[in-house]
């Protein structure tokens, strides 16, 4: 294939001197690809010998603008190198460096020594052009006859929610981590959902809220999101995921009812059983009665008892439609200790580009984030006895080496808002302790695989009378 297909004339003369100036060795480079599906930008990472050369990938980062929205070269799109012999196919490395690469989305070409011919050995996923956030545009749905401020009864303007708001979708716009706290009152709910509605929309990308309680996911899902939904006048789908033990398991359910004598609940028994055939979602909350917990813990939904798709149920699991739920919707709802079950799986290797506990995502929202420290520990910790302890010095003869924390795999900036806090002049001495003592929840965030493409935002919002409760214990 001729390279003026796929590369830019200024580019296939770039890639040709640099290779010339190797006196013809191995070159590899990192491709940036135009709205058109074009490599219009070259940055070179290294140079080797006849016959191989290192493909480093790690972008150095330092021509993008990420505040521009016509720069869509955040990270890589192609990885490129020559052969010097003329002969362009894929040996074994180059198969399985490109194996690797289009996991994440970015294409792997090869060329000939005077650039003038290509060989695609991997296709690259064509970017959307990102759209940006108008915070002027977004901050008037909550201002006094705005979108949203119509739909409420007796709504005030708030300078804070609308401060917090506008910092915010400083966060979305720069990719940056925003961390903020705001009392009672400030309207939190709101501050963030707009722009994280708004961006999800436009972007089509998928966005984490995460909450620390099951009222406040419930009144996001049933009142505030729809409520935003209206105001944006396009339907963005939300779906609200419960940890598995709030769903109802059929198999499990028909177990029970087949052995109705060990109950001494029987008739509730039967009234989930009622209930199971004409609840869509299966979940608890669903039930117009309270089941006692020692009824449900023998029907719910269970990972360690899960048949999968051995089951019988399942093309009538609830957990199942859950996912392909959960596929298709920009919007998830879900509670803290969800959320770091799946940081931990993907931190663990699960990788950030197929479904774990939760589809892939690129931004988080954690709300009532002064609770994280919790779901954070029990993921990102380990419990240790005094016999355990006693069995590793009996195995160590030397003296044990300290563990030492990797450094976030990001080079993401953290804004500095000592001045820019909804009702507040600065973070609170408990606040700020709190951000830099939560060293596993961060990492886990921002723990990226080099591969994973798309910028990446979290929002964190403390609430103020939490923070001081719980600053003292990290």
């Amino acid at each position: 294939m001729q390279a003026s297909k796929r590369l830019s004339a200024k580019c296939i003369e770039q890639l040709r001197l640099e290779i010339e100036d190797s006196r013809g060795n191995e070159v590899f480079a990192l491709g940036f690809l135009d709205g058109k599906g074009l490599v219009t930008r070259l940055e070179v990472r290294a140079r080797g010998n006849k016959e191989s050369v290192l493909a480093l990938q790690n972008w150095s980062g330092d021509t993008a603008d990420p505040s521009d929205p016509d720069d869509l070269s955040h990270t890589p799109d192609v990885l490129i190198h020559n052969h010097p012999n003329g002969f362009l196919v894929p040996s074994d490395a180059d198969l399985n460096i490109a194996g690797r690469a289009a996991e994440g989305g970015t294409g792997f070409f090869i060329v000939d020594n005077t650039a003038a011919k290509v060989y695609v050995v991997a296709e690259p996923r064509r970017r959307r052009k990102r759209v940006m956030l108008d915070a002027d545009t977004i901050c008037a749905a909550l201002e006094t006859g705005g979108s949203i401020a119509r739909r409420l009864e007796a709504h005030e303007s708030r300078p804070s929610q609308l401060d917090l708001m506008r910092l915010i979708i400083r966060g979305f716009n720069e990719d940056s981590m925003v961390a903020a706290e705001a009392g009672t009152g400030v309207g939190k709910s709101f501050a963030y959902l707009l722009p994280a509605m708004r961006y999800a929309l436009e972007n089509d990308e998928r966005i984490v809220i995460s909450t620390a309680t099951i009222n406040l996911q419930q009144q996001l899902y049933d009142k505030d999101i729809p409520l935003v939904n209206g105001a944006l006048n396009k339907k963005l789908k939300a779906v609200l995921i419960k940890g598995r033990g709030n769903y109802l398991c059929r198999r499990r359910l028909t177990d029970a009812l087949r052995e109705t004598d060990l109950f001494d609940d029987a008739e509730d028994l039967e009234r989930i059983a009622a209930w199971a055939e004409t609840t869509a979602a299966g979940s608890r909350s669903d039930l117009s009665f309270l089941p006692a917990e020692t009824l449900w813990s023998r029907v719910c939904s269970e990972a360690d008892l899960c048949m999968g798709m051995r089951c019988a149920e399942r093309e009538r699991c609830f957990v199942l439609a859950l996912r392909k739920e959960a596929a298709d919707a920009r919007i998830l709802v879900v509670n803290h200790h969800l959320l770091f079950a799946d940081l931990a799986a993907r931190a663990e290797g699960a990788g950030y580009d197929s479904t774990v506990v939760l589809p892939p995502y690129t931004r988080v929202i954690m709300d009532e984030a002064h609770t994280m420290e919790t779901a954070a520990t029990s993921f990102f910790s380990k419990d240790f006895s005094r016999l355990s302890v006693y069995r590793q010095l009996g195995r160590s003869r030397y003296s044990m080496k300290e563990a030492q924390t990797p450094p976030m795999a990001s080079s993401r900036r953290v804004m500095d808002f000592t001045s820019q806090t909804a009702g507040s002049s600065a973070l609170s001495s408990g606040t700020v302790s709190s951000i830099s003592r939560i060293r596993p929840a961060r990492r886990a965030i921002f723990l990226r695989s080099s591969k994973s493409s798309g910028s990446r935002v979290v929002v964190i919002l403390f609430s103020s009378a939490g923070v001081s409760r719980k600053a003292h214990s990290f």
